[in-house]
């Protein structure tokens, strides 16, 4: 592909991977340096919010800076969830860096013929 059709992000920007199995919808999120008391998941109408702090972890003050890529500071994430999930007993959990947000899939009805009279 096009490196010029991906979109954009900023470098505040939370960094996905979204995919389906067969009866979930999963979400994982590169939080690396994210306290799980500083990060903050919500979901409402099939629009899923993660927001938090990302801490450098030193206050030293800096007086000439050589290279900053890392990013610090606030940051947010909103995703309009591609398929249908229940939204009460989703699974969220914090390991080795990675938020892994597990959705159950609403199974999809097929459609039903209308016979038009």
């Amino acid at each position: 592909r096009d490196l010029h059709s991906f979109p954009t992000r900023r470098s505040s920007d939370l960094v996905l991977n979204v995919f389906e199995t067969e009866g979930e919808l999963v979400i994982k999120a590169r939080t690396a340096g994210v306290d799980r008391n500083d990060l903050d998941v919500s979901i409402s109408d099939g629009i899923l919010t993660i927001s938090g702090t990302l801490s450098s972890g030193d206050e030293t003050e800096v007086n000439n800076w050589h290279i900053q890529e890392c990013y610090w500071g606030e940051f947010r994430r909103t995703l309009a969830l591609p398929v249908a999930v229940k939204e009460e007993g989703v699974k969220a959990e914090l390991k080795d860096g990675v938020l892994t947000i597990t959705f159950e899939k609403v199974k999809q009805e097929k459609a039903k013929k209308i016979q038009v009279l």
